[in-house]
């Protein structure tokens, strides 16, 4: 399996509880797992898509990778979790056909419309804060545990999981992997040249040899060593030197022939 495959399911297996306290608070006590794994899939997609809207915004906004408020919101209504009751043409029309207001006399009437174009303006956004706060939210975070009767909110099944399965307690188990922090990089000690200090440095060491021309005594890649060409030559002396040794041989297998 690859990577990507085992990542993909580990993160639908920790959305599903999720997903099953959202069920329980709306009152669906029992379903079936082709029910559950559906929704669970259909939020997972959601989730990536809201991502993936808000990094683009982030880009095309201020061309970073770190989103503001501005580009969550924007990815929000790209996304038609706020709905308006009106096109985008629409909303360009009416603000055109607004009357200014710096026509409006200063003082309560300018407050008043003000304040009345703000929540007309926001009232999607309101409406979503209202039910982050409200009762349905808070029932959701109940049935996963997140609030008890009139307390706080607190650690999440996760992170409590988490402690259970750690007999110290420690994040170091988790380290390097999607449930903990990102394991810090460890420098890579190569053996056999002490002046390559990375991979990288290696890498460039073995180009340049491969490179560069043998000296003399260095052994090539076929295992053999190079000699100097003056070593190899034969000279008359070198042959009568191992004539004489042979001849020598000769007599002394010779008589040790005759003894016998």
């Amino acid at each position: 399996m690859s990577t990507d495959a085992s990542a993909h399911l580990l993160h639908i297996a920790l959305l599903r509880p999720a997903i099953l306290h959202i069920l329980r608070a709306a009152g669906f006590h029992a379903c079936r797992p082709s029910v559950l794994d559906t929704l669970t899939d259909i939020a997972a997609r959601y989730l990536l898509l809201l991502g993936s809207t808000t990094a683009q915004h982030a880009l095309n906004n201020h061309n970073t990778d770190e989103p503001t408020v501005t580009d969550v919101r924007m990815a929000l209504q790209d996304c038609a979790l706020f709905t308006s009751g009106l096109t985008a043409s629409e909303e360009a029309w009416r603000e055109v056909m607004r009357r200014p207001l710096s026509t409006y006399k200063e003082g309560l009437a300018r407050m008043k419309e003000a304040e009345r174009r703000m929540r007309e303006d926001t009232a999607d956004v309101r409406e979503f804060v209202d039910w982050v706060r409200g009762d349905a939210n808070r029932e959701i975070m109940r049935i996963a545990g997140l609030v008890g009767e009139g307390e706080g909110p607190t650690e999440d099944y996760l992170t409590m999981l988490k402690k259970k399965h750690s007999k110290t307690g420690e994040e170091s188990r988790y380290q390097g992997t999607v449930l903990g922090k990102p394991a810090d990089d460890k420098l890579v000690h190569i053996e056999g040249d002490q002046n390559a200090k990375s991979i990288h440095e290696w890498v460039n060491w073995i180009k340049e040899r491969a490179e560069s021309p043998p000296e003399n005594g260095e052994v090539t890649e076929e295992g053999n060593e190079e000699q100097d060409p003056e070593s190899m030559t034969i000279t008359s002396e070198t042959l009568d030197h191992d004539a004489d040794a042979n001849a020598e041989v000769e007599r002394d297998v010779d008589a040790d022939a005759m003894r016998n």
